[in-house]
């Protein structure tokens, strides 16, 4: 049996992993009276409750990188984690026009929205369990015959394109100097940093292949080169995140316990790199954990922008979208150094530009805050339900049934967009990698008549 399915099939918890997984609870639980000592209220109630909600995959499943677990790596720790730390130290809305009376009552609903987002998403990932269905045959569209030789192109391919963004930003001075100011200086210019992600799919191709060390060498580079585009976390959940999740699942179990100090040097990266682009210094100010992952958090705003979008609108200051943001897409293919004019149509630029208006900057609202502006709560509802629905036909088919390490590596690279479906950002993202593997596709049918040839001849 092959190390995709092993871990995934054992039908009970060893005492160490009910000791570690109750031990994380109850650190969060610990914080949580930490940061609330004594001034407790209702809404401290709700996070608790929300908490204990987010981490139940943690106690449920076996596998340390269940999409659910990833959700919470990838998005939601830090977006929760800055809604608790908004919501003791600030008493007023920054974004929007709110009335600060109305603080209270409104985390309580974003708090609320939230908590109704994961149980339908619960649901409906249950109820697809209990359903068959054959959303993508088994057919030849992920097999791949060369894959070191396409992992090599895909490689070189990411490469070139960064090096023309290199020449085109007027090296390396530029490229520093564009962290200060990255959505000036990569306006148009958004093809290129996907082109640069086919780095990471060609380096899990020759993981696929056994080429350890190759591989690795080759996602640092991947890392270096789209830090350098300013995101720190689509940095690191497109290139090294890939390769662990697919380390894990194609040769070696990884432990949480062997993940914390990693996830200690990223959040430290993090923090220099954020004060780099604000002071032109790579600083570190921080005294104890809790500064530390304040600061990362900060980076999500999600305690301050979730409030404001639902009270904007339970307020009617904004309205609903109901899925007019669905069709932004449409606009995506045109870049803004062509279109002067263009307006924001990823989901952050749009609800940054609902509430403050034309001075704004991109403020990520979390999948329920996008169900929500679009549709209100019936909307957080069905579109729960829809994602965890597809969310278990994608990980059972890609990867507890063993599909193929290019489907591994498909998923491994969607896997967080799809949780995120309705945003503009992600539907890119998941239609970037729908046609870089047709490509990969085509390229693995012309090497195969091209090696046809050679033995015929």
């Amino acid at each position: 049996m092959s190390n995709y399915y092993s871990n995934l099939t054992k039908s009970s918890f060893t005492y160490k992993e009910i000791f570690t997984t109750f031990l994380v609870y109850i650190l969060l639980i610990s914080f949580m009276l930490y940061v609330y000592y004594e001034q407790y209220n209702y809404n401290f109630i709700m996070f608790i409750l929300l908490i204990t909600i987010a981490i139940f995959p943690l106690f449920l499943f076996r596998d340390l990188f269940h999409p659910f677990n990833i959700f919470l790596i990838s998005t939601q720790f830090f977006f929760i984690f800055n809604m608790v730390d908004i919501h003791y130290n600030k008493a007023s809305f920054r974004y929007g026009t709110l009335d600060p009376s109305l603080h209270e009552t409104y985390f309580f609903w974003s708090i609320l929205i939230i908590i109704i987002w994961y149980i339908f998403m619960y649901g409906g990932y249950a109820f697809a369990a209990r359903t068959k269905t054959e959303l993508i045959r088994k057919e030849e569209f992920f097999k791949i015959d060369n894959t070191k030789s396409i992992g090599i192109i895909l490689i070189f391919i990411g490469l070139t394109s960064y090096a023309v963004i290199f020449f085109l930003q007027g090296g390396l001075q530029g490229v520093i100097a564009g962290l200060n100011n990255r959505v000036e200086a990569y306006a148009g210019m958004g093809y290129f940093k996907l082109l640069t992600t086919l780095i990471t799919v060609g380096s899990l191709l020759l993981l696929s292949t056994g080429k350890k060390k190759l591989s690795f060498f080759f996602t640092l580079i991947a890392f270096i080169f789209l830090v350098s585009y300013g995101g720190r976390s689509t940095a690191f959940f497109s290139s090294i995140f890939p390769f662990l999740v697919f380390y894990h699942y194609k040769y070696k179990n990884l432990r949480f316990i062997t993940l914390v100090p990693l996830a200690f040097i990223m959040m430290i990266f993090a923090i220099a790199l954020g004060n780099y682009r604000l002071y032109n210094e790579f600083r570190l100010e921080f005294s104890n954990i809790y500064e530390i992952l304040s600061k990362v958090g900060m980076s999500i705003q999600g305690g301050e922008i979730l409030p404001s979008l639902v009270g904007s609108l339970m307020e009617g200051k904004i309205d609903y979208q109901y899925g007019a943001i669905l069709f932004n897409i449409l606009y995506a293919p045109i870049p803004s150094s062509i279109w002067q004019s263009k307006p924001p149509i990823d989901e952050s630029g749009v609800v940054g530009r609902a509430l403050m208006g034309n001075e704004y900057w991109g403020l990520p609202p979390g999948p329920y805050g996008l169900a929500f502006y679009n549709f209100g709560f019936i909307g957080v509802i069905l579109i729960a339900f829809v994602t965890g629905y597809i969310i278990n036909k994608f990980y059972y088919k890609m990867v507890v049934n063993e599909f193929s390490d290019s489907a591994l590596i498909f998923y491994i690279m969607t896997i967080v967009s799809a949780f995120n479906f309705l945003a503009t950002s992600d539907q890119i993202e998941i239609v970037w990698y729908l046609i870089t593997f047709i490509a990969i596709y085509f390229i693995n049918k012309f090497l195969n008549i091209i090696k046809k040839q050679r033995y015929t001849k």
